[in-house]
């Protein structure tokens, strides 16, 4: 079955216990397969809340028959420090401290929301989207 058959799937689980999807990655490693699906949300994802919704891809996989051949499964958290770019970035981050960069400066701050291509941040500084070069969560 296609990537993209798996990752509408994933999405519907995803979206149902209340999470974002950041990314999912199906890849070859070794002989394994590995399906990597990292989740978030504004707040934290707990550990429980990753186990759960490994429980439930890996039942959907299996029933589906989504992959052929054997595979691992990795469900988690992106972490700090990985790259910010997408609008799921953006909303899973609110109340987190990021760092920016544009073409005339780097910024940290608690992001507070986004909204009409502007990161608005909570000391009151707004960066336009369109300007950032590269963005990410650190503590």
């Amino acid at each position: 079955m296609a990537q993209d058959d798996v990752l509408q799937h994933i999405e519907k689980i995803v979206e149902e216990m209340g999470l974002l999807l950041v990314d999912m990655n199906l890849f070859q490693a070794g002989r394994r397969r590995v399906l990597r699906v990292l989740v978030d949300r504004q707040g934290r994802v707990t550990l429980d809340e990753c186990a759960e919704l490994s429980r439930k891809i890996g039942d959907t996989v299996e029933t589906l028959d989504l992959i052929q051949e054997a595979y691992t499964l990795e469900v988690s958290s992106p972490g700090i420090g990985r790259a910010l770019a997408t609008e799921n970035d953006w909303i899973r981050c609110r109340g987190r401290k990021i760092e920016i960069r544009t073409e005339l400066e780097e910024y940290t701050g608690v992001l507070e929301g986004h909204g009409n291509g502007i990161l608005s941040f909570q000391d009151g500084r707004e960066i336009p989207l369109n300007g950032v070069l590269a963005a990410r969560e650190v503590i």
